[in-house]
């Protein structure tokens, strides 16, 4: 991680950015959960520096593929210019939370006893002591200083602060103070109720604590999380040669590509890129079956007078939902038929009594507009948006888990639509949905 001060252009925001992203911020509901950190979350997150400003973070959730945001919060070589972190607040937190951000909360404070400072640096950073006994004493310290961060920005019991390692020549005893140094932060974030995390470079810190694991080092408590430095421009979580397969599965970061300017709606920052696969991974829950029948199928075929089966139901339930039709069964009737066409003229369409992928892709979509979804999104909104695509035509697995399959399935739509290249699925993917157009 960069601890040197970024260049931040300022761009202004797009039109139709601005508009969306307004429309999409919701108020906290009263006892809202806390800002996850991170979570159980599979997809993409960046660092940068110093904590951008609101503009720039919703410009970004609106256009980029993150949905998680390293923040520095705590620590004695917290350094990012002469303001520091200018934009960084609990409010700042919670109205990012409320926009759907995860959070990866870092404490970078003293290096390796045997770490290299850079005479040129306007920090210089403190060391961690050669004794054992003094490494951890100072380690309890930072972690009680980082769990008082935690709490003054809103994160609550379960999250995960990043003890930011930076590279140094590894040697045995520099090691074993690294290591003491690591299990004192993680012992102390236990029992205050938080989990850990090691942010470090592969070829240093991860590969010593991974080493560690793997001898059944005595008296070492794992941290929960390892978050590797290994700039093979990947975004995944493969520990290459540093990390071993067996360990901390599910329970990775990697930061993939170091201090790259990226672009995303206009606007540019110079940051590091993350994949993460951490928690229990981004799950969805159990599908609902509204009428008691699913609403996913393979493909949603067209449906007229005489048609039977269980998309039938599905059609019907749909249509009822809609206030179309009072009750559902197996067959598609002059009842039915007769909702299809009320449907189809409240749309402006010519009323045909016929249920065709237009019909269903209008159907399934229709509601109110969810926030942004990208990858790593899942839930109820997720399923719908799957289903809406099937119908449209896109080839793709219902799971409700916002992948990489759904990513390419929603970057075709908006091409095919017309609309700008994101990767996400936010109010004009919807509006194109409802009014049933097609891939």
């Amino acid at each position: 991680m960069r601890l040197t001060t970024p260049a931040l252009i300022r761009h202004a925001i797009l039109g139709l950015a601005a508009a969306v992203t307004a429309s999409l911020v919701v108020a906290a509901p009263a006892g809202a959960a806390t800002p996850p950190a991170p979570g159980g979350f599979t997809g993409h997150g960046f660092d940068t520096c110093v904590a951008p400003d609101q503009a720039t973070m919703d410009t970004w959730n609106l256009t980029s593929p993150f949905t998680a945001v390293g923040i520095y919060v705590s620590g004695s070589s917290r350094y990012c210019g002469d303001d520091k972190q200018p934009n960084l607040s609990p409010q700042w937190v919670a109205q990012n939370a409320r926009n759907g951000w995860r959070f990866l909360p870092i404490h970078v404070g003293r290096q390796a006893p045997c770490f290299a400072n850079n005479p040129k640096s306007a920090v210089q950073k403190q060391l961690m002591s050669r004794s054992a006994a003094t490494a951890r004493k100072q380690a309890r310290s930072e972690a009680k200083e980082t769990v008082a961060a935690l709490k003054r920005y809103g994160f609550g019991k379960h999250s995960t602060s990043y003890l930011d390692i930076e590279y140094y020549t590894r040697t045995a005893s520099c090691d074993r103070v690294v290591l003491e140094f690591v299990d004192a932060w993680t012992e102390y974030l236990h029992a205050k109720g938080y989990k850990s995390g090691v942010y470090g470079s592969g070829s240093a810190a991860i590969s010593a604590i991974d080493e560690a694991r793997r001898s059944k080092r005595r008296g070492f408590t794992e941290p929960d999380q390892l978050w590797v430095a290994w700039g093979n421009g990947r975004a995944n979580t493969d520990g290459g040669p540093y990390l071993a397969d067996s360990g901390w599965k599910r329970q990775r970061l990697h930061q993939y590509q170091l201090d790259v300017r990226a672009t995303y709606g206009g606007t540019s920052i110079v940051i590091d890129r993350n994949f993460l696969d951490v928690g229990k991974g981004s799950r969805a829950g159990k599908q609902s079956k509204p009428c008691g029948v699913t609403q996913s199928f393979t493909r949603y075929s067209t449906l007229k007078v005489g048609s039977k089966g269980t998309q039938v139901k599905a059609l019907e339930c749909l249509l009822k939902k809609q206030g179309f039709l009072r009750s559902a069964d197996t067959r598609y009737g002059i009842g039915t038929a007769r909702a299809v066409e009320a449907f189809q003229t409240s749309k402006g369409w010519t009323a045909t009594g016929t249920a065709s992928r237009t019909t269903w892709t209008a159907l399934l979509s229709a509601g109110r507009s969810p926030r942004v979804l990208k990858q790593g999104s899942v839930g109820p909104s997720v399923y719908r948006l799957q289903r809406s695509l099937v119908a449209a035509g896109a080839r793709l697995t219902i799971s409700g888990v916002y992948d990489s399959r759904t990513v390419a399935a929603v970057k075709a739509y908006r091409k095919a639509r017309g609309l700008p290249g994101y990767v996400t699925a936010e109010a004009s993917v919807w509006a194109e949905l409802q009014r049933g157009q097609l891939v």
